[in-house]
């Protein structure tokens, strides 16, 4: 029967000890971090695991980073056309009423 457990992000993750398993699991993702957790669930059942996993992804959910992400810049992009105001026609004010833009 093969290793199911090769399949894993981490490397040797049956045989990690508790420390070195904390220390591993920073540079995973959220569904890396779900596979550990299915794969615990199914095999091992260890619980102080299973509450270390689930403390990373609460974390994770918080807008930490797994360690090794690089930092990307992200410039503000122009708004949308779409997304801008609606400000009144022209000839439209000058009649004395407002129209809405028309949308595309």
């Amino acid at each position: 029967m093969p290793d199911s457990s090769a399949a894993l992000p981490l490397r040797n993750y049956t045989r990690l000890t508790f420390g070195e398993l904390a220390e591993a699991i920073l540079c995973l993702t959220a569904h890396e971090l779900h596979q550990l957790l299915g794969y615990e669930w199914v095999h091992g059942r260890r619980d102080e695991v299973i509450v270390l996993l689930r403390d990373r992804l609460t974390e994770l959910g918080t807008g930490v980073a797994p360690s090794g992400t690089p930092a990307v810049f992200i410039p503000c992009q122009p708004g949308s056309p779409e997304n801008l105001p609606v400000m009144p026609r022209i000839d439209a004010a000058i009649e004395g009423t407002e129209r809405e833009r028309p949308t595309l």
